[in-house]
């Protein structure tokens, strides 16, 4: 890939831009710049940058596992309000298939909706990612888990 970027970039001064390598700057510049984050991740524990992109403001297009399928709101634009309701697109198989799915999905929404568009933007960037919300919910998991006993004995053996 590096040097397919590398050589579209040659070819189309103005038009391509290829950045082989990584720091944090860029990768922020990058995110803040975006309309679209694509992350088709088959596998991803957590995922930072579907985080900060929707901090910046840029929609993001994920693969439904992991963090990312926790981080993004599903768009569905006939719910909540007519504008929609969601932070982006998630599809459920890492392929060729559902990237072109929700890509699809977003450039339509991008080109054809512009306020329902902005409206997503405007979630996206209010979207609440703080510890603070984090350790509320696992409060709340504690306490549900305190308050009724497993149904299922975990071990193979008996007293």
């Amino acid at each position: 890939y590096a040097n397919f970027l590398r050589r579209a970039e040659n070819e189309n001064k103005g038009k391509v831009a290829g950045y082989v390598g990584f720091t944090q700057e860029m990768e922020h510049k990058i995110l803040a710049g975006a309309d679209i984050l694509l992350m088709p991740s088959r596998y991803e524990p957590c995922g930072l940058p579907q985080m900060y992109a929707q901090r910046y403001g840029t929609v993001p297009v994920v693969h439904a596992t992991g963090g990312l399928k926790d981080s993004v709101v599903q768009y569905n634009p006939f719910a909540d309000t007519d504008t929609g309701f969601g932070t982006g697109w998630k599809f459920d198989e890492a392929d060729a298939a559902g990237l072109q799915w929700g890509l699809w999905n977003s450039l339509n929404t991008y080109r054809n909706y512009r306020d329902s568009w902005n409206k997503m933007v405007q979630r996206c960037m209010q979207t609440d990612f703080s510890w603070e919300k984090s350790a509320a919910k696992y409060a709340e998991v504690f306490k549900l888990a305190k308050q009724a006993p497993p149904f299922v004995n975990p071990w193979p053996f008996e007293n």
